[in-house]
């Protein structure tokens, strides 16, 4: 299966896209909550560090696809949709000039891997809020273990439907190889920010700027 390439229009519209989410995303976004707070400025820089390291976790061993954790719903409910389109950024960013690459460049790879599932991820956590009961275990299972899940699902499937679109020779295989890896992958995501939000919950509930006390504890 070979890697696919963007046409000009389509890399254009995917550009355009991404500066407009970034735009959107950076604009009146809440830097004062760190100023004045080392404690808060330390935890973004970790959990921006730890979204570059992920992408250096490629699961790449199918030509044509592109598999990796994400981190996504980890920093969309520690500092807020904004912060973490900007922090997903920076990891296609990075990744764009390693040797992990990034998928039909920088904007689409953006575009698929941080603005998508972070939507997903603010989606999820909306309608568990509007609909469910507010207790720790909604907040862990619901909308970090089940959001993350779907911001995975979402990724895989906007990759494959992409990838069927510009390689038509070969879209049956390229479909089947990102459906194929979803669940598995869904899972591991699922698992990852679940866990890391169990131990924040449990330990260090001020880092998680979704997690509100008098919401989820009384």
């Amino acid at each position: 299966m070979l890697a696919p390439t963007l046409p000009m229009f389509a890399s254009v519209a995917a550009w355009g896209l991404a500066a407009l989410a970034l735009a959107v995303a950076s604009w009146r976004l809440p830097w004062f909550k760190l100023r004045g707070d080392s404690q808060a400025q330390h935890v973004l820089f970790g959990c921006l560090l730890a979204l570059v390291l992920l992408r250096f976790a490629v699961f790449d061993r199918i030509p044509g696809l592109h598999l990796h954790f994400l981190g996504a719903g980890i920093a969309c409910l520690m500092f807020g949709s904004r912060f973490a389109l900007l922090g997903m950024a920076l990891a296609s960013l990075v990744a764009s000039f390693s040797a992990a690459g990034v998928w039909l460049g920088f904007a689409p790879d953006f575009l698929a891997c941080g603005a998508l599932p972070v939507l997903l991820m603010a989606f999820a956590r909306r309608q568990a809020e509007a609909r469910l009961p507010p207790n720790p275990f909604v907040y862990l299972f619901v909308v970090a273990f089940f959001g993350a899940g779907l911001a995975m699902l979402g990724s895989h499937l906007f990759k494959a439907a992409v990838v069927a679109w510009l390689v038509s020779d070969a879209a049956t295989d390229a479909v089947s190889g990102y459906l194929a890896a979803a669940p598995a992958m869904m899972f591991g995501e699922a698992f990852l920010t679940g866990g890391a939000l169990a131990m924040m919950v449990a330990y260090r509930p001020q880092w998680l700027a979704s997690f509100d006390d008098e919401r989820y504890l009384r």
